[in-house]
Formats: C-alpha cells, structure tokens, sequence
C-alpha cells in the first residue's frame, strides 16, 4: 500500500475478535490500495469493511489469530494498538479539484501527517485541514484545525467534538504553507511539553488559559504580528 498507510488494531466489544482501520494523509488512498483491502477482506472473510469519520477504513471482526496475515496482506508490515498519539489528517480536496478551494489542503495534510506521525502525545491529536472557509472538514472541532483562504492559511488550536466540546481558538491567519506548517509544529509541541497524561487539547486550554499560549509560544512566531 502507500507509505503512508497506517494501522491500528483494536479489540471489539465481543471480547473476541478485533478491528483494524487503515488510513492514509488526508483520506487519500491509490485504486490498487482499494484493490488490496477488498481482496483480504474476502480472503479472511471479514464480515464488515467501513469507511470512518477520520476518512480511514475499518475491517471490523477481524478473528485474533488473522491478525498478522490481515496486516501482511495489506502490507502494513505489522499492526500496533498505540498510545495517545496522531490519531488522523483529515483534508477536503483543496485546489486539487474543488471549484471552491483556495488552498492545496492535501499537500498540506500530507506534510502534517509526515511532521507528526509516530509522535507520542499526551493525547489524541485530530487534526483538519479545509482548503476554503466552507470548511469541510470541521476544523474548530479539531485538535489542530487550518482553513485556506485567499490570503492563507488560519490555524485554530484546542478545539473538540465528543460529550464536552470546545470551538477552537484562534492562532493565526494569512500564513503560507511553511509558516501553517510550523505554527502547527510549535502549537503541538508546546502541548506534548506541558499537558497533563491523557489531557486533550481543549481540556489543555481550558486549563492553563489560551492567553497563555498567546504568551509563551504565539509571540515567538516571528510571522505572527504582536500585539
């Protein structure tokens, strides 16, 4: 499959069998990707394949000892149930297609799954990436949100959807790709630093005060104006 596939293994609620969701940067996966997952589906005669809300997809009733053979087939190469970590990088087509795009949103989710992949985190981080300000991919209910708009990209942190949700805050506007890509990078990193074990980032912000990450991490952007 392509590199940047991904697997995470999961016990289901029978206490018996597992499910395995493979994603990809952005919901983007290759005919021979598709190909690959219908083909080890029905030859270990999985009773149900769905697509997610993270744009993954989920072989779900996976029997234990499948497990391995299920992730060769796919060539994951192996399956992990990982810690809080980068859980996916949602995108909308961005200007690669969308007559309303104003951004190239999957360039930039590839380049967020690549900066953070594999990172462990004190919490899941969701991140969404809409390349217009029709924003498709629900960005302020996002760990980590950017929006294209004519003039760049706005970056949005701490943001939640679940029981308790959260709109995220504002952390810049009119960036190119490398400085979105960057402030993303400092926003993340400050919350691996100093969030409390298994603390979302919204539950972070509404902990320490969004006015202190203004403080400590928005005023040393050199891009980001200060006020």
């Amino acid at each position: 499959m392509t590199e940047s596939i991904t697997g995470e293994a999961v016990r289901q609620r029978d206490g018996r069998t597992f499910g395995l969701t493979v994603g990809a940067a952005g919901g983007v996966v290759t005919p021979e990707d598709l190909e690959r997952i219908a083909r080890t589906a029905r030859d270990f005669s999985i009773p149900l394949v769905k697509l997610t809300t993270g744009q993954r997809i989920a072989l779900l009733g996976i029997a234990e000892d499948d497990l391995p053979g299920v992730a060769l087939a796919l060539g994951l190469g192996g399956f992990d149930s990982p810690g809080p970590c980068l859980k996916y990088v949602t995108a909308c087509p961005g200007t690669s297609s969308c007559r309303w795009g104003m951004q190239d949103a999957l360039a930039l989710a590839a380049a967020l799954e690549a900066r953070f992949a594999g990172r462990s985190l004190p919490g899941k981080l969701k991140i969404g990436v809409s390349g217009c300000t029709r924003n498709c991919t629900s960005c302020f209910s996002r760990d980590l949100g950017l929006i294209g708009t004519a003039r760049g990209w706005t970056v949005l942190f701490g943001g939640n959807g679940g029981r308790r949700p959260r709109s995220a805050d504002l952390a810049g506007t009119n960036l190119d790709g490398a400085q979105a890509l960057d402030l993303a990078d400092r926003l993340v990193g400050h919350y691996a630093e100093y969030a409390q074990a298994e603390e979302r980032t919204a539950r972070f912000v509404e902990r320490v005060g969004f006015e202190s990450i203004r403080t400590d991490v928005l005023r040393f952007a050199p891009y980001l104006p200060l006020e």
